[in-house]
């Protein structure tokens, strides 16, 4: 199924018209069915300049749930168009059939101060049985005494094969991924989001300090940062940490956090003032990049921690 939403938006200073921004949107495979992997793409082009957010992990309920956390990419788009283009890919599985409609909360584009959100336009899906087809059409045969009833028709069994095999499957993967969460340390997500909630109890934009409101944030994202990956330490300039990251396999677009560094540098080292909107939205964004590191991190362990066991099961 693919969705394609063209929205258009006023933008100012311009020698001519641009091009309107589209959120477009692939789910694959059309009909899933039950234990597949489900993949939703969602695809933004807009002019560049133009901070793009896409939105967290949809809200599933229990019959679907995320595999792993979601992915930015840059994408190539018409190089003479001038644009940029960025794709979120969502992996999703449903363990139940029937008809699933996955929330989806809005992309958010800003330019020049301007704010606009798109809804994500990502229909219900159907999810599909792996069982036998129903067999209530064909003609029933007379019916027969207790004596002469036949017994289960082979069919049945298969069915039955089947969902022990996934309910065995199922249980395999979340005990190995409960093992896996269990060896994780969680110190530096905890103590982040702690210090995000001191932050927001104290209040410090409304206390008239919007500077030191945005610049606790991004201190508390730094030093997450540093205790995840040592090789991107506190102490680091923008333009150091934009260096360092070419060489580190990082799980987020690096340009939200080499943005997020220097438009603390002058608010640090040069007391330049900061107005409270602008603090807000940095501080809203430090959190939010703390958020997906955390879920790429774990989602990085976990597959390292069964890559690991499949090498020493094959040793064996």
């Amino acid at each position: 199924m693919i969705a394609a939403l063209g929205l258009a938006l006023l933008l100012q200073g311009g020698a001519g018209p641009e091009r309107a921004p589209t959120v477009r949107v692939r789910v694959t495979p059309e009909r899933p069915a039950v234990g597949e992997p489900i993949t939703v793409e969602l695809r933004v082009r807009a002019p560049r300049g133009t901070l793009v957010r896409f939105p967290v992990l949809p809200d599933t309920g229990s019959r679907i749930e995320p595999l792993d956390p979601r992915s930015i990419a840059a994408a190539e788009g018409d190089p003479g168009s001038g644009d940029l283009e960025q794709v979120a890919t969502y992996r999703l599985i449903a363990w139940d059939t029937g008809s699933v409609a996955p929330a989806f909360g809005d992309v958010t584009l800003e330019r020049d101060g301007r704010v606009t959100r798109y809804p994500v336009p990502v229909g219900a899906l159907r999810i599909r049985s792996l069982l036998p087809a129903d067999t209530a059409a064909r003609k029933p045969k007379p019916a027969r005494g207790a004596v002469d009833a036949p017994t289960m028709p082979w069919r049945w069994f298969v069915a039955a094969a089947v969902v022990a095999l996934l309910s065995f499957w199922g249980w395999r993967r979340f005990r190995r991924a409960r093992e896996a969460l269990a060896s994780m340390d969680p110190g530096p997500f905890v103590r982040a989001r702690a210090a995000f909630a001191h932050l927001r109890a104290m209040d410090l934009s409304s206390a008239g300090e919007p500077g030191r409101h945005a610049l606790a944030h991004l201190q508390v994202l730094r030093r997450y940062m540093g205790e995840r990956w040592p090789a991107l330490p506190p102490a680091l300039t923008a333009r150091e940490l934009e260096e360092r990251l070419r060489g580190t396999e990082f799980p987020v677009l690096p340009e939200r956090v080499v943005a997020l560094a220097a438009a603390g540098e002058p608010v640090a080292y040069a007391a330049a003032d900061l107005p409270s909107g602008a603090a807000e939205r940095l501080a809203l964004e430090a959190t939010a990049v703390v958020e997906d590191l955390e879920q790429a991190w774990v989602a990085r362990q976990l597959r390292e921690h069964e890559s690991s066991r499949v090498k020493r099961k094959r040793l064996r």
